[in-house]
């Protein structure tokens, strides 16, 4: 997030490209919050992976239903300094919220796999094959 105030000649500029100070800081707001993510498609399966440090698997929810695969965490944190009669010196608590959706057809809901290691979500989401995927003869009059 370096650089989010810009010097006058880069306000001219912005302003000369249609973008505002407001704009260019919650843009890049917002792009430090989302969750990093890359996705592989192979012919039978995607691989899903996601960055998420400092949060515990437990803080991570996994949804997947009409065709939307969800990735959604919690992260909280809390420190405490006291001085020697126990009163604060200085408390801080913070709480973020992160959550990322892809739209995946066809994929087989019960043979979804997720692993957590190091701060790294992977997830396998196995294809439906043909003869698993619904669908309709449609007769010709």
């Amino acid at each position: 997030m370096a650089n989010l105030i810009p010097d006058f000649d880069d306000l001219h500029a912005l302003r000369a490209n249609g973008e505002d100070l407001v704009g260019k800081l919650m843009n890049n707001f917002w792009q430090d919050r989302q969750i990093a993510t890359d996705i592989k498609e192979y012919p039978d399966r995607y691989e899903v992976k996601a960055d998420l440090p400092g949060i515990q698997k437990e803080n991570i929810t996994l949804h997947y239903g009409d065709d939307v695969l969800s990735i959604a965490a919690v992260q909280k944190t809390s420190s405490e300094e006291k001085d020697d009669e126990g009163r604060y010196l200085r408390r801080e608590r913070s709480s973020s919220s992160y959550q990322r959706s892809f739209t995946m057809k066809d994929i087989d809901e019960e043979k979804i796999k997720a692993t957590f290691d190091n701060g790294v979500l992977h997830l396998t989401l196995p294809k439906k094959t043909l003869a698993e995927q619904p669908g309709k003869t449609i007769p010709i009059e």
